[in-house]
């Protein structure tokens, strides 16, 4: 099916600068193509969410991610350097919590703000 850009009026449905917004948001996803060509949507979603609270425990990103811990727990290795299968991106570190042994804290590693920054360069 072809994809038609009037509605049944013959008016373009899709305003200039809405065209612009999701054009900027095409370019922050290629983003993540040059790092990856099938880098999966979770692992921007996590990504994200680990930019904005650094430090945040794998329980805390399961809640402001709404993904289960066993799939945050395979995102994180793959976003740091545990990556079972395939090469690992580097982009997270984990740290044991000073308050808590058995609680481990992700934080971006330079190559993550770097991407970051690359990231919202874009956006803006």
């Amino acid at each position: 099916m072809a994809h038609k850009d009037n509605n049944k009026n013959g008016e373009k449905w899709l305003s200039k600068a809405d065209a612009l917004k999701l054009d900027t948001f095409q370019k922050s996803l290629n983003i993540f193509r040059d790092l990856n060509g099938e880098f999966p949507l979770q692992y921007i979603i996590a990504l994200v969410e680990i930019s904005r609270h650094e430090g945040l425990s794998l329980t805390d990103l399961s809640k402001k991610t709404n993904l289960t811990l066993s799939t945050l727990s395979r995102i994180v290795g793959a976003l740091s350097d545990y990556r079972a299968n395939g090469e690992p991106y580097h982009l997270v570190d984990l740290r044991v919590s000073a308050t808590s042994r058995r609680t481990k804290e992700i934080f971006l590693t330079d190559k993550g703000k770097a991407l970051v920054t690359t990231l919202l360069k874009k956006l803006s």
